[in-house]
């Protein structure tokens, strides 16, 4: 999570799109693929394109792990009041898995 939101903040959005889970990864491609189909300009491009284009830089954040039961868990970030992250383990690693609006 907090490789994710330096990623975010650096406006790195190669390495914050790969520290999604994959699941996160195939709804924002759908969003915007849904985006794009109603829109005239062909906008946005990729779901990486709609999630980080208007990212902007903030403080760094602390995170810490609240709960963890096999290969998911929670993390608490001291961002927005203590935001809660679920992440998933996806190949070995450790991914972001938010919910997008559908």
């Amino acid at each position: 999570v907090q490789e994710f939101a330096t990623a975010v903040q650096k406006g790195d959005a190669a390495t914050a799109w790969s520290l999604l889970s994959s699941r996160t990864q195939q709804q924002a491609e759908e969003i915007a693929a849904r985006a794009r189909a109603a829109s005239a300009d062909g906008k946005p491009e990729s779901g990486r394109a709609m999630l980080f284009a208007s990212a902007l830089p903030g403080r760094p954040i602390e995170a810490r792990l609240v709960r963890q039961d096999g290969d998911t868990a929670e993390v608490r970030t001291n961002e927005d009041g203590g935001r809660v992250y679920r992440v998933v383990r996806e190949g070995g690693h450790w991914r972001v898995d938010l919910d997008l609006p559908r």
